[in-house]
């Protein structure tokens, strides 16, 4: 959703909604590049974080732009409820 900038739509599923569309946006707008998708092996690298609530994740994402890796991360909360999973944006920053 991000990289086909459908920020309505990202906001309408994001779970605890901390950020608006125009923070989303902004940030990635900023870039001075396209956002792209990574390659898949870069999904089977990622780093998951353990919360203090046992149905949530924390996960940092770096953001690639014209399929090279950024020093943008995209900050999320993977929530499990009722045996669904949902994302919450937590912060878009440089990391």
């Amino acid at each position: 959703m991000l990289v086909n900038g459908q920020f309505e739509l990202i906001y309408e599923n994001d779970y605890a909604k901390k950020l608006s569309i125009d923070d989303v946006k902004d940030e990635i707008l900023a870039y001075p590049s396209k956002l792209t998708i990574p390659p898949d092996v870069f999904f089977e690298n990622l780093d998951l974080y353990e919360t203090n609530f046992e149905n949530q994740i924390w996960i940092d994402i770096p953001l690639w732009f014209n399929y090279i890796e950024s020093d943008l991360t995209l900050s999320c909360l993977i929530y499990e409820i009722n045996n669904e999973y949902l994302f919450s944006i937590e912060d878009i920053h440089v990391l």
